[in-house]
């Protein structure tokens, strides 16, 4: 008989040949042919080339192919980046490709590659050997290698980028601007100032992919081409998205996200950081005022746009109130200031108030002076200077003229309809009588509100309107009704 095993140990045999082979062919790859190996032969053929003097040809001759690597434990980086950008402080390789190119030699003048590393400001996983494992665009790493338009957004880990040279951080600079032109603070909140809507933006730079959603974005994954892709149509990318869409175009686009990829909050020991950034942070301690109308077009354009015109908001189901127009006009700088610090609960409008919003008490005064001071303001202001004091109505019967009149937009009971919910507590406790009534007279020009009293006496009379308003008190909680009776004891007194 045959022996069966003989097969067997033949097979045992190929197979530990081939398997010896691959280890072979491996270890010959790693030690001899690794991709910074050949980088290095190709980068000493260009210093042969390079070696016209004596001070070059002595290069050449202790140019050792050797793995490099850079050490920062202060930052946390281990960057071995230098085993291929050989050439990087050799102010001889101008002309050469990548990476043998001489870095900018301003940036390295400042920024020395053996106290700074490479990755603080490129990205990436220092600790490759190869190009694709330092890109770490498609594998399981954080923070791969930043485009190179992009990489100006790490500038303001150590510095304050508005003391820069704008030629070197123009993105971002752009990406500033438009963040305020667009009103985005308008939704989101950053170094604590800003609305609720939308996340807060202190730390947007170093999110990671793993926290976004990338199911509508196309390869390569990387937090840059969701922002770019994200600002051109924040539904198509994040599905039932309330964001509006801020109509930008591509390098719009990216100029917001250098700037959304310029905040981060990284932990830099205080060496590291430029004396424009130690500055930057001793101001954010005691912010200043800034103008009103930096302000509205910072925290309010987004949803009032001008403040002229209300307008319906497909979005949020809603009207949004023209709140530079009649409605600044027949309101009191003390109404428009609580509803501004305290906004609107169980509506869109947040509260702006320094522990909330943000904004200093002196911004808010000056944000309301900003409203009435509108041309639409300013000619509707003698109008509401001739209304009428209002006497004491009837609660029941405004009920009956309330559900008649203006259920139909406001909801029953001053709650759920389309139009601003009169039974807001915010709205009731600084809404005097006088401002209720010369609202429901005169309406609200450029609005969906009519006027209730015309000049030939048709619609409500005084009284009916005096009956609305009984009922509308009605609707504030005892808690309410005392401070309303507090206030006007007090305005009284001061007459």
């Amino acid at each position: 008989m045959k022996d069966p095993s003989r097969l067997y140990r033949w097979m045992l045999l190929w197979t530990s040949l081939v398997a010896l082979g691959f280890l072979l062919a491996a270890a010959v790859r790693e030690n001899l042919l690794a991709e910074w190996q050949q980088r290095q032969r190709a980068y000493r053929k260009l210093l042969a080339e390079k070696a016209t003097d004596a001070r070059g040809r002595e290069l050449l001759r202790n140019f050792r192919i050797e793995l490099r690597q850079v050490s920062v434990p202060a930052l946390g980086a281990v960057d071995r980046c230098v085993s291929c950008h050989v050439g990087i402080d050799d102010p001889r390789m101008t002309d050469v490709p990548q990476p043998y190119r001489l870095h900018p030699v301003e940036i390295l003048e400042h920024h020395p590659v053996d106290r700074y590393g490479c990755t603080i400001c490129h990205q990436g996983q220092g600790a490759a050997t190869n190009f694709h494992d330092a890109k770490a665009e498609d594998a399981y790493w954080d923070y791969p290698l930043l485009p190179r338009e992009l990489t100006q957004a790490t500038c303001m880990t150590c510095h304050d980028v508005s003391r820069l040279p704008p030629q070197d951080v123009t993105l971002v600079l752009e990406g500033m601007r438009l963040y305020e032109q667009k009103s985005c603070g308008s939704c989101h909140k950053l170094q604590g100032r800003g609305g609720a809507l939308g996340p807060a933006l202190d730390n947007e730079g170093l999110k990671t992919k793993h926290q976004l959603i990338l199911t509508n974005l196309k390869p390569p994954y990387t937090t840059w081409r969701w922002h770019q892709a994200h600002f051109r149509d924040p539904a198509g990318i994040v599905p039932g998205s309330q964001m509006k869409n801020p109509t930008v175009t591509e390098r719009e686009a990216l100029a917001l996200t250098a700037y959304m990829l310029s905040l981060r909050q990284r932990d830099v020991p205080e060496s590291y950081l430029a004396p424009d950034k130690i500055a930057q942070k001793f101001r954010a301690l005691s912010p200043q005022p800034q103008p009103a109308e930096q302000l509205y077009r910072m925290y309010c354009f987004a949803c009032h746009g001008d403040g002229t015109y209300g307008r319906w908001e497909k979005t949020f189901q809603r009207f949004i109130p023209a709140i530079r127009g009649t409605l600044a006009a027949t309101a009191t700088r003390e109404y428009l200031e609580t509803q501004i610090a305290q906004g609107r609960p169980g509506t869109q409008m947040p509260p702006w108030h320094s522990q909330a919003g943000g904004l200093l008490p002196k911004e808010i005064t000056a944000l309301a002076d900003y409203l009435r001071a509108s041309p639409a303001a300013r000619s509707a202001r003698d109008l509401a200077a001739r209304s009428r004091p209002v006497a004491r109505g009837d609660a029941a019967r405004g009920q009956m003229l309330f559900l008649r009149n203006c259920a139909g937009c406001h909801g029953v009971a001053g709650v759920g309809g389309v139009a601003p919910e009169l039974a807001n507590p915010v709205f009731l406790r600084a809404a005097d009588d006088s401002f209720l009534a010369t609202t429901i007279r005169n309406g609200r020009a450029a609005t969906a509100m009519p006027a209730f009293q015309r000049p030939d006496g048709a619609g409500l009379s005084d009284a009916e309107i005096a009956d609305i308003i009984a009922f509308l008190r009605s609707l504030e909680s005892p808690s309410q009704q005392t401070a309303q009776a507090q206030d006007k004891s007090r305005a009284g007194g001061s007459q």
